[in-house]
C-alpha cells in the first residue's frame, strides 16, 4: 500500500462523473419537484433547467479525499466550498485537489488541500479547501 499524498503542490487523482437528471433526483426528497429535480420548475425560476444541487458534486470531492486518503478521511474532514456556476443534466464534472500544506506526526497526517470541481468547458462549478486526516492510501478499496 502505498503512503497518501502530503507533500505541498501535490495533485490528486481527479474522479470524474457525468451528471444525469436521474441521479440529481437522488439528492433531493422523494417526490419533491423543485429547481434540482423539475426542468419546468427550473425554467420558472429563471435557469434554464433542472440543475444538481451543490451535496452532489460536492460528493465528488468526498470520493476523490476518501480515494486518497482513506476511510480516515470520511470522519473530520473539513470542507469548505462555494457553488460558482450551476451544474445541468448533460455536464461532466471533474473533482480536483492539490496539497496546501501538511502537518505531520506520529499520530498521522493532516493534510490542507485546495478543491475544486469543473465542468467540461473547465469552469469552476465549485471551489475551496479541505483539511483531512491522512490514512493510508486507498484503505477504502476494499470496502
Amino acid at each position: 500500500m502505498r503512503q497518501p499524498t502530503v507533500a505541498a503542490g501535490a495533485e490528486l487523482e481527479p474522479v470524474s462523473r457525468v451528471v444525469t437528471l436521474e441521479e440529481m433526483v437522488l439528492f433531493e426528497p422523494e417526490g419533491e419537484m423543485n429547481i434540482h429535480t423539475d426542468d419546468e420548475v427550473a425554467r420558472a425560476a429563471g435557469l434554464p433547467a433542472a440543475i444538481a444541487a451543490g451535496v452532489q458534486f460536492m460528493s465528488y470531492v468526498f470520493e476523490m479525499l476518501y480515494r486518497e486518503y482513506g476511510f480516515q478521511s470520511v470522519t473530520g474532514t473539513v470542507l469548505d466550498v462555494r457553488i460558482r456556476a450551476p451544474v445541468l443534466a448533460g455536464d461532466t464534472v471533474t473533482a480536483k485537489g492539490r496539497v496546501t500544506g501538511s502537518q505531520v506526526s506520529s499520530a498521522g497526517a493532516r493534510v490542507s488541500l485546495e478543491v475544486w470541481c469543473e465542468n467540461q468547458r473547465g469552469d469552476h462549478v465549485i471551489a475551496g479547501t479541505a483539511e483531512v486526516t491522512a490514512g493510508a492510501a486507498g484503505a477504502g478499496d476494499d470496502e
